[in-house]
């Protein structure tokens, strides 16, 4: 069964080379390689205009190439609409994949029970400071998803998956694989399987999308709980989330401010009320 692999890049040529041939060097064979630049300035389209032919003779590879930067999931979306493989997964530009990732997800995909419809697998963690292994939670249902991403930025599914809920959601500020992946998981589960398949890069200098503007984290925490009608419970468990991205205290404070500024009067209130209430002065 062929499978696409997405790859959205974006002024990271120094990298990019690296992701790219992490696909190449994939024991699996059957598959085909779609890299989108989200119209790049440091080179990106010359680079895969002069590696095109050698990178097309060891696997299918395409590129296109954006006439303005227009986002990631919008770039995702594109690749997404043009692949050809049956099953569908992506690859940030800064990260790469171990050899056996796309094999072991083929060969797990025929025995996995009936109500798990994507899958994902840990990873690793380079940094600079501690590297590290993440072992993920064996099945993620979609109310996990409140309490954390567990899935990860990668999710390896059918294509037609992706195409019933429309991909992904291009008014998203941030947290795009989360609510896209919440969105898939109303039909089915996701099942980790267990090994170590993906290297998550954060020892470069340059900055992840993620982590990259505090205020959009903010927003779309806000814009997810307005599209999924979150109740209290799921809402306050989105808003727990913020805790692991690490604020240094200046930042969280800002945060903080961020927060007050976007509760129209009545969430005003019900924070008011909360904190009479964790407090003890009720009468």
């Amino acid at each position: 069964m062929k499978v696409t692999v997405y790859l959205v890049t974006f002024n990271r040529k120094i990298l990019l080379e690296r992701a790219i041939l992490s696909v190449i060097k994939q024991t699996y064979k059957n598959i085909e390689l779609i890299v989108v630049d989200d119209c790049s300035s440091d080179g990106t389209k010359e680079f895969l205009e002069s590696k095109f032919e050698e990178y097309n003779c060891q696997i299918n590879f395409r590129f296109y190439i954006n006439d303005k930067n227009k986002g990631a999931c919008y770039s995702r979306n594109k690749a997404i609409k043009k692949a050809y493989g049956e099953f569908i997964t992506g690859l940030d530009d800064d990260d790469y994949f171990l050899p056996e990732r796309i094999e072991k997800f083929v060969a797990v995909w025929p025995n996995k029970e009936k109500r798990v419809k994507h899958l994902f697998s840990n990873y690793r963690i380079l940094s600079v400071d501690n590297p590290s292994e993440t072992l993920r939670s064996k099945v993620v249902k979609q109310s996990d998803l409140f309490r954390a991403n567990h899935i990860g930025n990668q999710l390896f599914t059918k294509k037609e998956n992706l195409l019933a809920i429309g991909g992904f959601d291009e008014s998203m500020p941030a947290w795009q694989d989360l609510e896209c992946w919440y969105r898939l998981l109303k039909y089915g589960d996701a099942e980790c399987i267990e090994d170590v398949t993906y290297v998550f890069d954060c020892s470069h200098p340059h900055e992840r999308i993620s982590t990259s503007n505090i205020k959009k984290i903010f927003n779309a925490s806000k814009k997810f709980k307005i599209k999924h009608g979150c109740n209290w419970v799921e809402k306050n468990r989105l808003d727990n989330q913020l805790i692991s991205y690490k604020f240094n205290f200046l930042l969280y404070v800002k945060c903080f401010v961020v927060f007050l500024l976007s509760l129209d009067w009545k969430g005003i209130k019900n924070l008011h009320s909360r904190i009479i209430r964790v407090l003890g002065l009720t009468k």
